[in-house]
């Protein structure tokens, strides 16, 4: 069926069609397309293939010499960024001499108070705690240091001495103060803390600015299984307190780099999977207006636990004992040949005085001794006896 159209009128559209196709073709192809011979037309084709593929190999190299500088180019603004940033961090860290202060001055302290508690039977309070150490979760210990607020430590208590009061000033502004100090101290195999906040907003009825702030100041190398502190982002602005794991961080800041946050911010320690012990000294500054601080009575109060007293002093070791035997005896024949030089000199000053008397004196003696008269004796008696 041709639908109404007569046979030539079928076969004219077909040629028609046909020519019309084979233009298109001729068109499409650039070798019927030319009016040159097939080999000259293949030769010119690839000719014109293998220029264009030249051309795109010169804008690929070139893109990507532009891309291989665009990448150093960031590479190194951001080598600029980190060192810039790490300048600027070094700034607010702890010296290594005082990291190494301050952990000897914690374990010292720590092993002192549980021996005295061992010496003294004082297990029942230590549960309840004490005002030097306070258990805060198993294997947890937030510990107050006498030796802290000694001049040995001044670089914790003199603001200009301190390296990241700059930053506290920043968001507390000038008028600061610090109103505890002290270090927590996770012991291996701790188990993980409870999620809590160490104070509440000042008011329920709107978000006020930061009052108080923590500084953690790790004094050994964070890492995941020695329990760094875990923080939830935002859990300081009002209603938004509750743990969420969208928005968790858990820095692992290197020793003597401190970690200042909102002083309502949620947070806690991780387990300690390690076999070794993690301190951390921490500060708590607070802002100070119009002569008035705050004052957190609720985890600083020390009317809430027992007074430990005096500690008990380590017991020298063997190897103690024996040196402390050897300075006393060293000691003691230092005293000795000190007292026996003095009765020398004193003995050699005596002499020196006779020999200067002159011969006068020894003459009067001799003469003096003349002058005595001898008693007779008895021959007679004295030859029968």
């Amino acid at each position: 069926d041709n639908k109404g159209y007569s046979t030539s009128e079928t076969e004219t559209a077909s040629d028609k069609n046909g020519v019309n196709f084979e233009e298109e073709k001729k068109d499409d192809d650039p070798i019927k397309s030319s009016g040159v011979g097939s080999d000259e037309a293949a030769k010119s084709c690839a000719d014109t293939v293998a220029g264009k593929a030249t051309v795109s190999t010169h804008e690929i190299t070139s893109s990507n010499l532009n891309m291989t500088k665009c990448v150093n180019q960031q590479k190194s603004t951001s080598s600029r960024v980190k060192q810039s940033t790490a300048r600027a961090t070094q700034r607010w860290c702890l010296k290594q001499e005082h990291i190494s202060l301050c952990h000897d001055a914690c374990m010292d302290h720590f092993e002192t108070v549980m021996r005295t508690v061992k010496t003294r039977d004082l297990s029942r309070e230590l549960a309840d705690g004490f005002d030097v150490l306070r258990e805060r979760g198993r294997g947890r210990f937030d510990m107050e240091l006498p030796a802290f607020d000694s001049p040995t430590f001044d670089f914790l208590n003199d603001f200009k001495k301190t390296p990241w009061m700059p930053v506290v000033r920043a968001i507390l502004g000038e008028e600061v103060v610090l109103i505890h100090k002290g270090c927590f101290l996770s012991l291996p195999g701790a188990g993980a803390q409870e999620y809590h906040q160490d104070g509440v907003h000042l008011t329920t009825q709107t978000q006020r600015p930061c009052h108080a702030i923590n500084v953690f100041v790790p004094l050994v190398d964070l890492h995941l299984r020695n329990g760094p502190t875990e923080f939830c982002l935002g859990s300081h602005v009002l209603g938004h307190e509750g743990y969420d794991r969208d928005f968790l961080e858990t820095p692992k800041a290197n020793a003597g780099t401190p970690i200042v946050f909102d002083y309502r911010l949620g947070h806690r320690g991780l387990a300690n999977s390690s076999h070794s012990c993690r301190p951390i000294v921490y500060c708590t500054y607070a802002r100070a207006a119009d002569g008035k601080e705050f004052q957190d009575r609720v985890n600083f109060s020390r009317k809430r636990y027992h007074k430990i007293g005096d500690l008990t002093a380590r017991p020298l070791s063997r190897e103690e004992r024996r040196n402390k035997r050897k300075k006393s005896i060293v000691l003691r024949e230092e005293a000795d040949i000190k007292k026996a030089l003095e009765i020398s000199s004193a003995t050699c000053s005596t002499v020196t005085h006779s020999q200067d008397s002159g011969p006068e004196e020894k003459k009067t003696k001799v003469t003096d001794e003349r002058s005595v008269p001898v008693p007779a004796f008895d021959v007679a008696n004295v030859s029968q006896s």
